[in-house]
């Protein structure tokens, strides 16, 4: 078996600047979250309280990126000998549990605005959103490089869910400084749209997270024509016990009991290393457990193949 079938190393397709890069963007949230709530208490704004709140979750994620990034670079040993790697997807499903708890508290508090509305100093709202959006583009951008891994898009993503509410937040500054206290209703609108964002999007990014934790194969895997391929190699009689799944991020393994004709085994020897190859190139699949047997030797259910409904 070649070593790149079976190579659980360490930070293994880890960019080595991630590390620097989450402690970078961690800085920067904090300084948002310090920011905003600064402003947020001496004008009265509720969208830049929440704002503030959504960023100091933001840097709790970080650091859990961080801390998930850093388990994920130990190296496997005999309690873990597929390795950390998925200390990462953990990391993100942590990360987007506690984004769910946090855009229900902000619903919770535009809904109390709505029946209470609230003075707001629309010029210190404004001041404050613009250092805010600046602060989250920064952290957006160094982030970028790193959005092939799970655990650090989802942080990125949040950035950009940060941008986008600190727009609204302006938006909302603008219009109070220009009509007065006839649209205070649009501070708390803008709160309760930030929360549905944040709803919508951390429910896109768990799924996905989850689909890994749970061992499932990539979205659209073309598990038929991989079946196929395998019963298509010279001297392949059959194909059973075929298991499909993410080992972790942007890797994909494969595990099947392939039938062989009477072969020696130098013949199933090249046989699978050839059937790995091709598994390689045309599926992506870089982790394959191939069990070679021979025909009338098998003794297996008559159910061979998983359920594909």
């Amino acid at each position: 078996m070649s070593h790149d079938d079976h190579s659980h190393a360490a930070g293994s397709g880890s960019s080595p600047g991630r590390g620097k890069r989450l402690l970078i963007a961690l800085g920067l949230n904090l300084g948002i979250t310090v920011a905003e709530l600064v402003g947020g208490v001496i004008s009265g704004s509720l969208a830049l309280l929440a704002d503030a709140a959504h960023n100091f979750s933001d840097a709790g994620s970080v650091l859990v990126s961080y801390i998930a990034w850093r388990i994920s670079q130990r190296d496997a040993d005999r309690r873990r000998t597929f390795g950390y790697a998925r200390a990462e997807t953990v990391g993100a499903v942590i990360n987007l549990t506690t984004l769910f708890v946090i855009g229900a508290y902000l619903l919770y508090e535009a809904v109390n605005r709505f029946i209470s509305p609230t003075e707001v100093a629309g010029t210190t709202m404004l001041i404050v959103g613009v250092i805010a959006l600046a602060e989250d583009a920064a952290a957006a951008w160094v982030l970028r490089k790193d959005t092939g891994s799970l655990n650090v898009k989802s942080t990125y993503l949040h950035m950009i869910a940060d941008a986008l509410a600190t727009v609204g937040v302006i938006v909302g500054a603008v219009a109070i400084m220009i009509w007065g206290s006839g649209v205070q209703w649009i501070d708390p609108a803008i709160t309760a749209a930030i929360s549905i964002y944040i709803f919508v999007h951390a429910w896109h990014e768990i799924r996905e997270a989850i689909a890994v934790l749970m061992d499932s194969a990539p979205k659209d895997f073309d598990y038929d024509g991989l079946v196929a391929e395998v019963r298509a190699t010279p001297g392949v009689r059959d194909v059973h016990h075929v298991h499909v799944w993410q080992p972790e991020e942007g890797k994909v393994a494969v595990e099947a009991h392939v039938v062989m004709g009477d072969a020696r085994l130098s013949e199933a020897t090249r046989s699978k290393e050839s059937l790995k190859q091709r598994l390689r190139d045309r599926f992506g699949v870089t982790h394959s457990t191939i069990e070679m047997e021979e025909a009338g030797s098998q003794n297996h259910p008559a159910s061979l193949l998983p359920d594909r409904s």
